[in-house]
């Protein structure tokens, strides 16, 4: 009994939120129809308030989490500019890899999207995920345009107007970087200790996710029944497509620019990507993905500085995802997602990332994913559905991320040559 006690305490977050996910969901499907039973609708209505409770807590963090990353994001990008050597060139090829997981996302989500479109039943139930019906709506793209500068920032921030603040933090962040160290030192220490504490935060509301996720599963397929879980998985197969398709273009990375070699790139990355796929952790995978550098041919040294700074740097597949989720969220409710959009999207996914640096993914999920639904207006009942969905992708996620670390390492170490 000890030992299977003990055991259960050492399951993964991850596997306690699908536990979470396929008690909900198995609920939802199988409780008396609303108005049939006072017990089943009372169970309904708690789970959710449970819901609710857990989206809103996620929500109160993530304002100032992102005006506090993005505000202080030039500032360290400035430092890592003037950085030497193979430090300077990893900055650069991970930029231009953030670059092209962007341009990956924005050729081949429609793609993917045209051989499997979403059905209307489909964003009819995930529209309802929130506990309630939402409508379509159709916002003129001129009034997106025209609200994503503030008037006034406290009232855009304390109505919950996320894009606003976005672009106040990337204008503020932009300042602070200009206006040097020696002026800046104190409101940047701030910022970073705001940022800490509410990534702290975060983790705290986090780790009560499988709670929250029965609860919400519970209601949305009550409410959407069986169409929200096959929505689910059109979304995670399609997800796990693209991201396997941007694994694939690191492949192409590491012969073209790279000058490795397919077959020993292959087989180098082989026990790499086993471990990706089993701990989605880049961090665990850092031995053996500097092992497997050195493999390929990448010189020692370049191998030993470039492969902790990708790690560190670069979640690659990100910014692909925010292009995929931008749109597929844009197509549920019938909101704008124009090419220029969603390259925003991906854009501040990409900075948000970067702001997170050595932040574990499952915390950082929420926060860097929000700036990009904000810039598409999309509700954030939705964000709730891309924490419910993530583990099955994050595998392919990890696995991706650090194909493109050892991709990058052969390119710096090119570039080492020339």
């Amino acid at each position: 009994m000890k030992l299977s006690d003990g055991r259960l305490n050492k399951l993964p977050l991850a596997a306690w939120i699908v536990t979470g996910l396929v008690l909900g969901a198995g609920a939802g499907l199988v409780l008396p129809a609303t108005g049939t039973a006072p017990w089943s609708d009372a169970v309904v209505a708690s789970a959710d308030v449970i819901a609710k409770l857990w989206l809103a807590a996620l929500q109160m963090t993530i304002l100032p989490l992102v005006f506090a990353l993005l505000s202080t994001t030039f500032v360290r990008s400035a430092g890592l500019a003037e950085s030497k050597g193979v430090a300077r060139r990893t900055i650069g090829t991970v930029l231009a890899l953030y670059l092209l997981a962007i341009l990956v996302g924005l050729v081949f989500t429609p793609l993917l999207l045209a051989v499997s479109p979403i059905t209307p039943e489909i964003a009819a139930a995930m529209r309802t995920a929130g506990g309630g019906p939402v409508e379509m709506a159709r916002l003129p793209v001129t009034d997106m345009i025209l609200g994503m500068v503030p008037t006034n920032i406290v009232s855009a921030a304390a109505s919950g107007s996320l894009l606003p603040v976005v672009v106040f933090a990337l204008v503020f962040g932009a300042a602070l970087a200009r206006i040097g160290a020696e002026r800046n030192v104190a409101i940047v220490s701030v910022l970073e200790g705001l940022a800490a504490s509410m990534f702290l935060v975060v983790g705290w509301v986090i780790a009560l996710a499988p709670i929250g996720v029965a609860g919400f599963m519970l209601v949305a397929t009550k409410t959407g029944g069986a169409a929200l879980l096959w929505g689910l998985a059109h979304y995670v197969i399609l997800y796990s497509v693209l991201t396997a398709i941007l694994t694939a273009f690191g492949y192409g990375v590491a012969i073209l620019a790279g000058r490795a070699r397919l077959g020993s790139f292959a087989r180098a990355m082989l026990p790499v990507q086993v471990v990706a796929f089993s701990t989605r952790s880049s961090l665990a995978c850092l031995p053996p993905g500097i092992a497997a550098a050195r493999m390929i041919g990448v010189r020692e040294h370049a191998a030993d500085v470039a492969m902790p700074l990708t790690v560190a740097l670069m979640r690659n597949s990100s910014s692909t995802s925010a292009v995929f989720y931008g749109a597929y969220g844009a197509i549920v409710y019938g909101l704008p997602h124009g090419v220029a959009l969603l390259f925003v999207a991906g854009l501040l996914k990409t900075l948000m990332e970067i702001g997170s640096v050595g932040i574990p993914a499952q915390a950082t999920l929420a926060a860097t994913a929000a700036p990009a639904l904000a810039v598409m207006h999309i509700p954030p009942e939705f964000l709730a559905l891309i924490i419910v969905a993530e583990t099955v992708p994050d595998m392919f996620k990890t696995v991706c991320n650090v194909t493109m670390d050892v991709a990058a390492a052969t390119v710096i170490d090119r570039d080492r040559e020339s």
